[in-house]
Formats: C-alpha cells, structure tokens, sequence
C-alpha cells in the first residue's frame, strides 16, 4: 500500500533528492534510446516537478507552501 499524506499549508513537506552522479551515470540507459542515465533521470526528476507544480497550480496562479 502507498504512503499517502496531505500536503498543505497547514501540513508542509519536505522533498529530498538522492541523486547519483558517479560516471557510471554516462552509460546508456537503454540500448532502444541510446540515452544516458543521467538524462533519463533528469528526465524523471523533471516530470515529478512538473506535476508538482501542476497540482499546486489554481486559477490565481502557482500556490506556495511556504
């Protein structure tokens, strides 16, 4: 079952990204793309904020949890 909590004003969070960056992360990440690991992440990394960004997003614009 997935952890699940709300995030609000009232009930902040905190993300933290582990993120490596050793030179194993030059390798392909697939040999079908040819992409990096380290672009595939990026990658990854990009969309989570992106969705972010989006479910805080309201017709005022970006809402801040700070």
């Amino acid at each position: 079952m997935p952890y699940k909590a709300e995030i609000s004003r009232t009930s902040p969070s905190c993300f933290l990204f582990l993120i490596d960056q050793s030179g194993s992360m030059s390798d392909p990440f697939s040999a079908a793309t040819g992409k990096a690991k380290a672009d595939a992440l990026a990658d990854g990394i990009n969309k989570l904020l992106q969705n972010l960004v989006i479910k805080c997003t309201k017709s005022e614009g970006v809402s801040r949890l700070l």
